[in-house]
């Protein structure tokens, strides 16, 4: 119960601030056209949330970068996300937000000397926290929202959806760009994140390594998830890979899991004579999605792999909970198939063996049996 007592402490203390410093927030301006973005020069996203959330918002910087070579893109990102923006070539510095309110208060004096032209919102929701970066990060900028409802008065543009229509949530994200002039329908939406070339090279090496492995030739089965309710049961998945290896002769099984539970899956892979094998040890979210780039398909909870998977565009079967908002958001990007989903809002746990070979067999290319 402590975690959700928690949050909620935070969630009232961020409502009873943004009451009284209303005053101080200043509106939006009205009759916003889109910018022009050969009249300015820096651009700052606010993105300080999970993992996730970065990968997906990958495309805008890649497609907004790509048009117009000259800006510089910041971000204010999260210890959980850095990673994925940290090495990008698009983005020209990073800044954290760590809910440290000195270490936080230093780096959006930083924000502030860069003077940046437009600062975006993409936090998808009416988030306080992301609000005041959003106006103490540069007071005479453009500022630019995403799904904004009580707080849209504090954007000069906001770009407002509803979950009912269906969009995904890169679809949604991607709209952001329409406030810089740009038609998003002719935009490229699969953008992995940027990896070292001795990163692939590292993962070719490991992949052939295998026993029955080779670039293509693996079938990745992640284990673990965010949260405990997103986390299908040992047995199910020793089931699941058992199939797998009869039907499919010539792949092989590389069983991936957060570093916490390295060894369940160092003691799943051990359950099976040959073809399966967990991923190395110590691999950084770079490496990661290296190896994840070679597999002909990946298996797993409703986590960020799945958007790292599917912005190299490798087919992804996806468990999910009954959660409708959650699911219609965040399912496999750009896929007709391979969302599994569950009978129930709250965990995967009752999701069937049977409903995951399934989604695979109707995913996996002919003539791979």
């Amino acid at each position: 119960m402590r975690k959700p007592l928690l949050k909620s402490l935070e969630h009232g203390f961020k409502r009873f601030f943004f009451a009284v410093s209303q005053i101080y927030l200043k509106k939006g301006r009205r009759g916003f056209h889109t910018i022009d973005p050969m009249t300015i020069k820096r651009v700052l996203f606010i993105r300080p949330e999970k993992l996730g959330d970065m990968i997906i918002s990958l495309p805008v910087f890649h497609n907004l970068k790509k048009l117009y070579p000259h800006l510089e893109i910041y971000t204010i990102c999260s210890p959980r996300n850095i990673a994925v923006v940290r090495d990008n070539e698009n983005i020209a510095g990073n800044f954290l937000y760590t809910k440290k309110i000195f270490r936080d208060i230093k780096d959006v004096r930083k924000v502030r000397k860069l003077d940046v032209d437009a600062v975006v919102d993409m936090v998808c929701d009416d988030s306080v926290t992301s609000l005041f970066l959003t106006q103490y990060s540069s007071p005479r900028a453009w500022r630019i929202g995403l799904g904004k409802n009580h707080h849209q008065a504090y954007y000069d543009f906001n770009y407002g959806y509803r979950t009912e229509d269906e969009a995904h949530v890169v679809d949604n994200t991607m709209k952001l760009l329409t406030a810089f002039g740009i038609d998003v329908s002719r935009a490229e939406t699969h953008i992995p994140p940027t990896v070292d070339e001795k990163f692939y090279r590292a993962a070719d090496n490991y992949l052939t390594s295998l026993n029955g492995g080779g670039q293509g030739n693996v079938i990745g089965v992640n284990i673990s998830a965010g949260r405990p309710t997103r986390v299908w049961p040992e047995e199910k998945n020793i089931e699941l890979i058992g199939r797998l290896l009869d039907k499919y002769q010539s792949c092989h099984i590389v069983i991936s899991s957060d570093p916490s539970e390295r060894e369940r899956a160092v003691d799943m892979a051990g359950k099976f004579s040959s073809r399966v094998d967990s991923l190395p040890e110590g691999l950084n979210l770079l490496e990661v999605s290296a190896v994840i780039s070679r597999m002909k398909m990946l298996i797993t909870p409703d986590t960020s792999l799945v958007h790292i998977a599917r912005a190299f565009k490798v087919p992804v079967v996806g468990l999910y909970t009954r959660f409708d908002k959650n699911f219609k958001l965040w399912r496999p990007y750009n896929q007709e198939s391979g969302a599994v989903i569950s009978n129930n809002d709250y965990n995967i746990f009752d999701i069937e063996v049977g409903a995951v070979y399934q989604a695979v067999l109707a995913l996996m290319p002919p003539g791979d049996d």
